[in-house]
């Protein structure tokens, strides 16, 4: 919006006063009067901007107070400055905007780079925008050097960084539906590898992980085994659901785990079920072998009796 009314001022000026056009080689110097003008030698010239100029010096009646805006038009670069004279004609021009192409903008200077981008804001070393209140500022930075805008950044590597009260940067989705039709992603388009975090609290990856620690929430586990109305399935039916089936009882198949994979919570407290399964079996038996035990070490003191007797 101030875009076009700045041209609309731009195009109402140079109605005005196109019949009164003057020629000024001072062009930027503070006036008393508004006025348009050409020029072809400004004060404070721009660095890489083409002489011959529209000039549009807006000031008001009070003599006294001479300051004033000043908007200028390049003829050959087909550019647009602006300033506040603040009655110097010495003030810095400032670029209102450069047009590479239509409907593509480039903001910054010395960009020998070629870009299709429809919005390029280049800076030499360490370019970085920011969107910031009272209460912080985010900033989305280039790095060009080790360490710079993060700690481990190297040059090249974008850097998008919270400062201010809270650090938090939060991605959301606005969108309650529940359905899981939406999310946020995570894509490494080499490796095909990605991360989707879904608005039905669903999170999927598609990758490697490496940690040095997980920490899983479950809402069951196996001590059920050792109460006292469990069912241990006895060793010979065991053994007949491994001929018949190929796999432990209550244990998935390897062609359910191919096909829909595995809940680790839930296969963790499977696994557990197995091993104190094993567990009591393990007390069983060794109840077993220690009655065997007894009972062999009795046998053993009624034959050497036998023996001592028949001597």
């Amino acid at each position: 919006m101030k875009k076009t009314l700045l041209f609309a001022g731009l195009i109402f000026s140079s109605i005005v006063f196109s019949q009164n056009t003057q020629t000024r080689n001072d062009a930027g110097a503070p006036t008393s009067n508004s006025g348009f003008y050409e020029t072809n030698t400004p004060i404070n010239y721009p660095d890489g901007a083409a002489s011959w100029w529209h000039l549009l010096d807006v000031r008001h009646t009070n003599g006294t107070n001479n300051y004033g805006m000043q908007f200028a038009g390049s003829f050959f670069d087909q550019e647009l400055y602006f300033r506040k004279t603040n009655d110097n004609g010495s003030q810095p021009w400032r670029k209102a905007i450069l047009e590479a192409t239509p409907g593509k903008v480039k903001i910054g200077v010395n960009d020998v780079t070629a870009s299709d981008a429809n919005l390029r804001i280049f800076q030499g070393e360490n370019a970085y925008v920011e969107l910031a209140n009272s209460h912080g500022r985010l900033v989305i930075a280039k790095s060009s050097c080790n360490g710079c805008f993060a700690t481990e950044a190297l040059p090249g590597d974008a850097v998008i960084r919270n400062m201010g009260i809270s650090h938090n940067i939060l991605f959301s989705m606005p969108n309650n539906n529940n359905d899981g039709n939406s999310y946020i992603g995570i894509n490494d388009g080499t490796n095909n590898t990605w991360i989707k975090f879904f608005n039905n609290a669903t999170a999927k990856f598609n990758g490697k992980i490496f940690a040095k620690e997980v920490e899983v929430k479950t809402n069951v586990w196996a001590d059920y085994v050792f109460k006292k109305d469990y069912q241990l399935k006895t060793l010979e039916e065991v053994e007949k659901h491994i001929v018949e089936k190929g796999h432990l009882p209550s244990i998935p198949s390897a062609s359910e785990v191919i096909e829909k994979g595995i809940n680790v919570a839930e296969m963790d407290a499977k696994l557990l079920e197995k091993i104190e399964e094993l567990t009591l079996y393990s007390i069983e038996q060794h109840k077993q072998l220690k009655s065997q035990s007894e009972e062999i070490k009795e046998l053993k003191n009624q034959v050497q009796q036998l023996i001592l007797n028949h001597k």
